[in-house]
């Protein structure tokens, strides 16, 4: 959260007070740990939760390389889910990007801007469905994504089953489908149909992030 609120800071290096840790940081942040919205395999239970996310303070209070961060989930929970170091990396990928991002859209509440904009990298890495977000260029509302963070916020994970929660985010904040790209007569991407996220990450992996606009 405090580098998504740095990124901020330099990208409106204006508004001062953005990277100050205020009040209303401390109780996001809180109320991010406590809610901590991903899960291992078929597992959402608390102390599965708590152990992921202690893993990853650690990581970064330590300068863990994503390597070392993947080789250390796949050691403490793959009795859970015996999967590959690929995805041990791509969850905690995801987690902190999803983190990051609710830091960014802090700082935009903070520097009270209206709008912002996805910054999408393209190389041989990029998905289709970037590429299509990139090429729709769009301007996103600040105030719809700070509802959708609030309601994910909101979301009570200790009486919840995993079903639920799954399909409670899925409803706020749905990754973008395959079949929701728009091609144009070439079969290049070029935009997106349907209700999606309006915030990163879209989906599995991804690398875009949001900018912040006036």
């Amino acid at each position: 959260m405090r580098l998504g609120l740095r990124d901020t800071q330099v990208q409106a290096p204006t508004k001062t007070s953005i990277g100050l840790w205020g009040i209303e940081d401390q109780h996001l942040s809180t109320t991010i740990q406590k809610q901590q919205l991903f899960w291992i395999g078929n597992h959402f239970e608390a102390d599965v939760r708590q152990n992921f996310a202690d893993t990853l303070s650690k990581a970064i209070e330590q300068g863990y390389t994503k390597e070392m961060l993947a080789d250390t989930l796949k050691d403490q929970f793959n009795d859970l889910a015996n999967r590959s170091s690929h995805y041990w990396q791509g969850l905690a990928e995801h987690t902190a990007l999803r983190i990051r991002e609710f830091g960014r859209l802090q700082g935009y509440k903070k520097a009270k801007a209206r709008y912002y904009k996805l910054v999408v990298i393209l190389d041989d890495r990029t998905s289709d469905i970037c590429r299509a977000l990139a090429a729709q260029d769009k301007v996103y509302p600040l105030n719809d994504a700070i509802e959708v963070m609030d309601n994910l916020m909101a979301l009570d994970t200790k009486s919840n089953s995993l079903d639920d929660a799954r399909e409670y985010i899925k409803a706020l904040a749905p990754w973008i489908k395959d079949d929701q790209i728009e091609y144009d007569s070439e079969m290049n991407p070029v935009g997106v149909s349907g209700a999606h996220t309006p915030f990163p990450p879209f989906h599995w992996k991804c690398r875009t992030m949001t900018e912040i606009m006036g």
